[in-house]
């Protein structure tokens, strides 16, 4: 996360933003928990419903590949209007009839496949595109959450940058009243008088910047995740402790990462669809029993026939060689893919792992200067009001300690989005995802 250059709004729009903001912050409330943006994200999220439907999808083309190797049964019947009747008299005595003037015929057919190699395999191909789309929706989630994190954090630094705006304006005016009153005993000169306006002046257009991207952020979150977030209150520090040894998080292999399953299972179905491919070759078989009613009886003289045939099949032409170099070709282009999404896994969690140990070390420093810049503020004060420092030192010192304070919540923000990034990059299938959704607050204590 970075944080916007402050400053550029007009003055009017400052004082108008910096009302609302100080209202805001006068609120008694507290940012909803990461987990309940979460949530609203798994249920609400576009992306996460499109992953669901086609998960839904892929579930249901598995059993129309399934229903296709299972038995079926048809029902059909026809009336026919013959110009002319034809009746056969039997040597009998039984009038048998070829030909009625109306005639009704009704069919009942029951059909098996019994040998069908490519039919078994496209339903083996739809079964492991059904995993994949699973494990796709899995990665939809998680990248979802990445980016729910993201802004949550990013809202609560803005938050704490609001805050510090707030502060820092709240001194400029009361450094500015002090100058008024100095200038009125006739201590202080027009040059300090008009830098503690500008001072005043640069603060306002301080909080009004941190009020306008906390507004921002706040609605870029309520669209990510559906929850309207509540006005928040302070800022957690984070505790700076290390994470375990990289090793331990890049694990023995990245085949049972959320990110990396979907393209595993991915390439598992581009093997299966060349394997249907190349069962096209190969002769079906199949089998079927019909059942007749009609009043044309025949010379069986029979209104019920049944009939039984088996069938073998083997069609051979110009588009099966071509379909099995196109699905070798989607072989390869998906083990492409799935190689690239290895290495984008595991450099995901070393970035990360590695963020956090620079952020560690940022956040220390950030605390340290905001140290000796409070120092450092509180002594241009006093020099001030004791004649033996400049209006200048007063203001330069101040808006040193606004600039520290900001670096030192960027840094703590970077810090704890950098460990909840780290636990999203290494989640695994099958473990529990909450423990991959706590914070690094969560995980100190």
């Amino acid at each position: 996360m970075r944080f916007r250059r402050w400053g550029g709004l007009a003055r009017a729009i400052a004082g108008a933003m910096g009302a609302g903001v100080l209202s805001i912050s006068g609120l008694a409330h507290a940012l909803q928990p990461l987990e309940t943006f979460l949530a609203g994200a798994r249920a609400t999220n576009p992306d996460n419903r499109e992953a669901a439907a086609t998960l839904r999808q892929r579930r249901a083309e598995l059993d129309v590949a399934t229903g296709r190797l299972l038995p079926s049964l048809t029902g059909q019947g026809t009336w026919v209007h013959n110009q002319y009747e034809a009746v056969f008299q039997a040597p009998t005595g039984e009038s048998l009839t070829i030909q009625p003037k109306n005639q009704l015929d009704g069919y009942v057919t029951l059909a098996v496949p019994l040998v069908d190699v490519g039919a078994w395999m496209k339903r083996s191909a739809a079964k492991v595109s059904r995993d994949a789309a699973a494990a796709s929706r899995d990665q939809t989630e998680l990248t979802v959450e990445r980016d729910v994190t993201r802004l949550y954090y990013q809202v609560l630094a803005d938050e704490a940058v609001l805050a510090s705006a707030t502060k820092s304006f709240d001194t400029a005016e009361g450094n500015r009243k002090l100058v008024t009153d100095r200038r009125e005993l006739g201590t202080a000169s027009e040059l300090d008088f008009q830098r503690a306006e500008t001072d005043v002046a640069k603060a306002s257009q301080d909080m009004a910047t941190a009020g306008q991207s906390l507004v921002n952020d706040r609605r870029s979150l309520e669209t990510l995740s559906g929850i309207d977030p509540e006005p928040g209150a302070g800022f957690p520090e984070d505790d700076l402790h290390e994470e375990a040894a990289l090793a331990v998080w890049l694990g023995s292999g990245g085949e049972d990462l959320v990110a990396v399953r979907a393209a595993v299972l991915d390439t598992e179905a581009a093997t299966k669809s060349r394997d249907a491919a190349k069962a096209d070759w190969l002769p079906t078989l199949s089998a079927q029993a019909q059942n007749r009613f009609t009043n044309a009886t025949g010379f069986a003289g029979r209104s019920s026939i049944y009939t039984i045939q088996a069938t073998a099949t083997w069609k051979l032409d110009f588009t099966l060689g071509p379909g099995v170099r196109a699905q070798n070709a989607a072989v390869d282009a998906a083990k492409a893919r799935e190689d690239k999404t290895r290495r984008a896994a595991a450099d995901a969690i070393y970035q990360a792992w590695n963020q956090v140990r620079a952020g560690i070390a940022k956040a220390r420093a950030a605390r340290a200067q905001v140290g000796a810049a409070t120092l450092a503020a509180d002594l241009a004060r006093v020099r001030y009001g004791s004649g033996v420092a400049t209006q200048l030192e007063v203001v330069q010192a101040q808006r040193d300690l606004f600039s520290a304070e900001v670096s030192r919540v960027q840094a703590d923000s970077d810090l704890q989005y950098a460990r909840a990034l780290l636990r999203l990059s290494a989640r695994r299938t099958g473990s529990s995802a909450g423990a991959g959704r706590r914070t690094a607050t969560e995980e100190s204590r």
